[in-house]
C-alpha cells in the first residue's frame, strides 16, 4: 500500500477551497446586510454625508469628484499629491456610491 504524503501544497489547496466554499455561501448573506453596520471614521462618514446629497439631487451630476473635492486641501499639494488624492477619492466614491444604493435597495425592500 503507498502512503500519500500530503506537503505544503496540499494544505494551500486545500484551504484555498474552503475559502471559495465560504465566500460563495457568505457573499450572498453579505449582499443582503447593508453596510451601515460598517465604522467608519467621522472624514469617512463626512464624505458619505456628502456622496448622499450629491446622489439625491433631482439633476444629473457630470463630475461627482469634482463637487467631492476639499479645494482648500487641494490647493496645498503637490502635483503627484494631487493626483494621488483624486485617485483615492474616486475609489472612494465608487465604493460609497455602492453602499448608498445597496441601503436604498434594502430601504426599499424593507418598506414593502
Amino acid at each position: 500500500m503507498r502512503k500519500k504524503i500530503k506537503g505544503k501544497l496540499y494544505f494551500l489547496a486545500r484551504d484555498a477551497k474552503s475559502r471559495m466554499k465560504n465566500y460563495n455561501r457568505d457573499k450572498s448573506i453579505f449582499e443582503q446586510i447593508p453596510y451601515a453596520k460598517a465604522c467608519f471614521g467621522v472624514h469617512e462618514q463626512e464624505l458619505y454625508d456628502r456622496v448622499c446629497r450629491l446622489l439625491d439631487r433631482d439633476e444629473i451630476v457630470i463630475n461627482p469628484i469634482q463637487e467631492l473635492v476639499d479645494h482648500k486641501y487641494y490647493s496645498t499639494l503637490s502635483l503627484e499629491a494631487k493626483q494621488k488624492y483624486i485617485f483615492d477619492l474616486s475609489e472612494k466614491y465608487k465604493e460609497m456610491k455602492i453602499r448608498y444604493e445597496r441601503e436604498h435597495e434594502y430601504a426599499k425592500v424593507s418598506n414593502i
